[in-house]
């Protein structure tokens, strides 16, 4: 009976780990949204100023790249890719309800645990990335700002 509750512990602390996991892609692609819609608004206001009259420097140019740049890594972070996690339910009900004499609870909670981990670990990678485009959409943004003021001081 122990090893039961140990067994249920181990799969609580999974499935809080796979749903934090969730959170966190999810915080990553809110941002990432925010960050795009930053620079487009940048980009907006800072560079029609910059350019009006037709007038261009390689400063408003490099602001422009910078933009492509935020663009780009917000797209890579919010654009839809599949996650781990999910067990399939038909696997389950054929190997711990429907083979034979049903399996205890605590191998269910075990086998789902181990499954989680693999799934949490998985998916880390595709956290780690997302955390060094937003790292990089956020730098991106920061020149692009910098350089627009720059491009504004030179038009002036």
């Amino acid at each position: 009976m122990r090893t039961d509750r140990l067994y249920k512990v181990a799969y609580e602390e999974a499935v809080r780990a796979l749903s934090e996991q969730q959170s966190l892609i999810e915080s990553f692609r809110t941002r990432a949204g925010l960050l795009f819609s930053a620079a487009a608004v940048t980009t907006f206001f800072l560079g029609a100023q910059a350019l009006r009259g037709g007038a261009s420097n390689p400063t408003a140019w490099l602001a422009l790249l910078c933009f492509l740049g935020v663009a780009v890594a917000s797209l890579a972070i919010l654009w839809p890719r599949p996650w781990e996690g999910i067990a399939n339910p038909h696997e389950l009900i054929e190997t711990y309800v429907e083979s034979g004499e049903p399996a205890p609870i605590e191998d269910l909670h075990r086998d789902l645990s181990l499954y989680m981990h693999d799934s949490y670990m998985e998916n880390q990678d595709g956290v780690e990335h997302f955390a060094l485009l937003l790292q990089l959409a956020s730098s991106l943004l920061t020149s692009e700002v910098v350089l627009w003021i720059a491009a504004l001081a030179a038009s002036d």
